[in-house]
């Protein structure tokens, strides 16, 4: 008895980290790598740094990478402020040019 009980545990935690990746991509795949991305780096940058406006002048980029976090790939760009204590942005751009503030909430 206290075997089975070990065993489905062991299922139920199986099955709940599936579910859990599967939840942090919405299409359950990360980005393929393998294939360049239809928005360029340096034109997604340009425009996170236009969607941040004024900020620009204490911002700056600490990195910048690919995410599938909203469904669709996209670029995430992480902006660091220079005063103390140090405050972060982050900004994403979707491969069709429209970008939005990233404030880290994830349901």
């Amino acid at each position: 008895m206290k075997l089975l009980r070990i065993l489905l545990l062991l299922l139920f935690l199986a099955l709940g980290s599936m579910l859990l990746i599967r939840a942090a991509t919405p299409d359950g795949r990360p980005y393929d790598n393998s294939k360049p991305p239809t928005l360029s780096l340096p034109v997604a940058y340009q425009l996170a740094v236009t969607a941040l406006g004024s900020d620009t002048n204490r911002f700056h980029c600490v990195g910048a990478s690919i995410t599938m976090d909203f469904g669709a790939p996209r670029w995430s760009f992480t902006f660091y402020d220079t005063n103390t204590p140090p405050k972060w942005k982050c900004m994403t751009v979707d491969f069709g040019g429209k970008t939005q503030q990233d404030y880290g909430i994830r349901y």
